[in-house]
């Protein structure tokens, strides 16, 4: 049995856990769901080109045993 997680940075709380964060860390706050157990089954990447730092924005699912 699979439980999910709908991973949307865009619906975070102004300077959550993505909005306007640089790659490094979305990747930070990537690797800290895989060591919670879950895996990313889908993400989509918005960059914005307008931010020198590359803030990226994404949504996507991940799954993990329940």
């Amino acid at each position: 049995m699979w439980e999910y997680k709908i991973i949307d940075s865009n619906k975070a709380e102004k300077g959550g856990f993505l909005s306007g964060r640089t790659i490094e860390q979305a990747e930070a706050y990537l690797n800290e769901l895989g060591a919670q157990g879950w895996e990313i089954i889908d993400l989509d990447f918005n960059m914005d080109p307008t931010m020198p730092s590359g803030a990226t924005h994404f949504h996507g699912v991940a799954k993990r045993a329940k």
